[in-house]
C-alpha cells in the first residue's frame, strides 16, 4: 500500500478513486483496500487495521476519516502514534490534565480524545502501550468518558476510534502484549487486514515510480529513467518493512542516480541481480560491459563461498574448484579482502 500525504488536493490512486492519502496499484488487494475504505467512511463504527509495520495503516485510518468528513473541515481528526512517544505521558496526552498535577504544568490541558469530539481519534500501534495505559484505553473504549490526570470530574465524549496493530488482537493477547480484555473489545470493531507488500508485488512498478516522481519532485530534479533491470530487482525483494522500505531505497536511489539514469543503492545489486540485467539487456538489444558484469558475478560468488566457510580459504577454493593460489589470484584481482573479521 503506499501511503502519500497531500495537503492541497486529493490525489488519484491508479485505479482513479480519489483519497487524500493516495492508495497505489491495480492488485486486487488494493482495491479490495479501497473499497473497504469507501464502505467503512460511510458509517461512524470503530474500525482496527491490522498489518505489518510499513504497510501505511495510519495513512488508511486518515483516509476513512477524510472520506467520512468530505469537505468538512471542522470535524476533527487527532492521531497518535503509540511507538514514538514516552508511554509515562500517554495518559496525559490521550486524556488530559488539571492544574496542579504533580509532574505537569501549573494549568489545565484537555487530552486529544476531548480535542477530538465528533471526529476521530487514531492510535497506532496499541500494542506500544504499556498495560497500564491499555487499561485506561480499554476503560474509555468501554464507557466513553475521560477523566483528566489529577482530575475527579468525568466527562463523556462521542469520538470515532481507528486503532491500529501490528497483528490481530487474538495472537498479541496470546504474546501477552496487549491485555485480554483490551483484545476482546477490539475484536469487535470493523476490521481491515492489510496484506504486506511481498503478497503483491505487482503493484511495485507503480509505486516506484509514484515515488520517483515524488522525490525528485521535493528535490526540483528531472526524473531519471527508469529500465527494466531497476524494476525486476525491486520487485523481487522481499521488502520486510513493506512499502515504507520501498519508498526509502528510492528516495536514495533518486540521490544515486546520475546522467539521467535511475540507479539502485549497491546493496541491491549483487551477482544475481547483474545476471538477470545481462540476460534483459541481451533481450532487449541493449548494451552492456561484459567483463564488467562478469566481474560482478564472480564477485558475488567467491565472496559467497568464503562466508559459506567462514573465510578459509583452503575449503573456499576446494567448493569452488580452483587451488588456493588461484583463490588468491582471483581475490587480489577482484579487490576483496582475503579475510574478514567476523562479529
Amino acid at each position: 500500500m503506499a501511503k502519500s500525504k497531500t495537503t492541497s488536493k486529493k490525489g488519484a490512486t491508479a485505479s482513479g478513486e480519489q483519497l487524500e492519502y493516495p492508495i497505489i496499484g491495480r492488485s486486487k488487494i488494493v482495491q479490495h483496500l479501497i473499497k473497504q475504505i469507501k464502505r467503512l467512511a460511510k458509517g461512524n463504527d470503530d474500525v482496527l487495521i491490522i498489518g505489518e509495520a510499513g504497510v501505511g495503516k495510519g495513512a488508511i485510518g486518515r483516509n476513512i476519516h477524510s472520506e467520512h468528513a468530505g469537505s468538512d473541515t471542522n470535524i476533527p481528526l487527532i492521531s497518535l502514534n503509540l511507538s514514538v512517544i514516552d508511554d509515562k505521558e500517554l495518559g496525559a496526552i490521550l486524556f488530559g490534565y488539571e492544574k496542579g498535577t504533580s509532574g505537569y504544568p501549573n494549568t489545565s490541558k484537555r487530552g486529544i480524545i476531548e480535542s477530538a469530539k465528533g471526529g476521530t481519534v487514531l492510535v497506532e500501534e496499541i500494542e506500544e502501550a504499556s498495560l497500564r495505559n491499555q487499561m485506561k484505553i480499554l476503560k474509555f473504549i468501554k464507557e466513553r468518558e475521560v477523566k483528566r490526570e489529577g482530575g475527579s470530574k468525568t466527562e463523556g465524549v462521542d469520538v470515532r476510534l481507528v486503532i491500529t496493530a501490528k497483528d490481530n488482537p487474538e495472537e498479541l493477547s496470546e504474546k501477552n502484549k496487549i491485555l485480554k480484555e483490551l483484545a476482546d473489545e477490539l475484536s469487535s470493531f470493523e476490521r481491515i487486514e492489510v496484506p504486506p507488500l511481498r503478497e503483491h508485488p505487482e503493484d511495485v512498478p507503480m509505486l516506484v515510480e509514484h515515488f520517483t516522481q515524488e522525490a525528485c519532485h521535493e528535490l526540483g530534479i528531472e526524473e531519471p529513467v527508469i529500465d527494466i533491470n531497476a524494476i525486476d530487482v525491486l520487485v523481487r525483494q522481499r521488502w520486510k518493512e513493506n512499502v515504507r522500505e520501498l519508498k526509502s531505497v528510492i528516495d536514495r536511489s533518486v540521490l544515486f542516480s546520475t546522467g539521467g539514469m535511475f540507479t539502485l543503492p549497491p546493496e541491491l545489486t549483487d551477482e544475481k541481480t547483474e545476471v538477470v540485467k545481462m540476460i534483459n539487456n541481451i533481450l532487449t538489444g541493449q548494451e552492456f560491459e561484459i567483463n564488467k558484469s562478469l566481474d560482478i558475478i564472480e564477485r558475488g560468488i567467491v565472496e559467497r563461498a568464503l562466508e559459506r566457510f567462514g573465510y578459509n580459504q583452503s575449503k573456499a577454493a576446494q567448493f569452488l574448484g580452483m587451488t588456493e593460489q588461484t583463490l588468491r589470484y582471483r581475490l587480489k584481482r577482484l579487490g576483496l579482502a582475503p579475510s574478514r573479521q567476523r562479529g
